[in-house]
């Protein structure tokens, strides 16, 4: 985005300076990166393997104190902790690039059971931080599709938005490829992942003229 705007950020009054300054405060204040990639790794096995049924949880937007947010527990135990199946939101889609992204997924699950990582690449904090990522964006994904139907997202807007969710998770297959610790069957499972996103002009064209292009002089800063 930076890219884009180029000189234009650095204009008198301009939001973008103080969003390119504040979107980065919220992970220093969540705690260091390696910490939470360490936390969230406890999470695949189960995530991955072992789903359990839930009752599915509706909208949250009363004008309420949320007390869980602000009252957590301690973080032992995150290895026990299970989730709803992952697949039943990437099932309720058939996109071009959600369909790409569902592969890229299966390729990682497939290296989880075929190559995990030894006790000694568990101890390799620059190797879990990209594997890290990777499982994150799996969830990302997932909760973008559960949010798309509850805010009527159209299939365009969503479809161009797993176009960067492929070329991110190919960004970090790519940077698990390249670790010293990785092994041969790990680098080879990732060289499977680097998948290229399908590119459709026309609902690109239809994406940039209907929703984003709108929304030009929709914020004005000390006006």
């Amino acid at each position: 985005m930076w890219d884009v705007i180029a000189a234009k950020g650095f204009e008198k009054d301009m939001y973008f300076e103080m969003a390119a300054r504040d979107i980065r405060a919220l992970p220093k204040l969540e705690g260091t990166v390696h910490v939470n990639i360490a936390l969230i790794i406890k999470f695949m096995p189960n995530y991955f393997f072992n789903p359990g049924e839930f009752p599915e949880v509706p909208q949250q937007n009363e004008a309420r104190n949320d007390d869980f947010l602000f009252r957590q527990g301690p973080t032992r135990g995150l290895g026990g902790i299970q989730f709803h199946d992952y697949t039943a939101a990437y099932a309720s889609y058939d996109l071009p690039n959600v369909t790409i992204f569902k592969q890229q997924i299966a390729l990682l699950k497939e290296s989880l059971m075929a190559a995990p990582p030894s006790k000694e690449q568990q101890k390799d904090i620059d190797l879990l931080l990209s594997m890290g990522e990777l499982f994150t964006l799996v969830v990302y994904g997932q909760l973008i599709l559960e949010n798309a139907r509850i805010y009527d997202i159209g299939d365009d807007l969503v479809d161009q938005i797993f176009d960067f969710m492929v070329r991110d998770f190919s960004k970090f297959a790519l940077q698990v490829l390249g670790k010293p610790s990785a092994t041969p069957e790990q680098v080879e499972y990732c060289r499977k992942m680097i998948m290229k996103p399908d590119f459709d002009p026309q609902r690109y064209s239809r994406v940039w003229s209907e929703q984003v292009l709108p929304l030009k002089d929709a914020y004005q800063m000390n006006r």
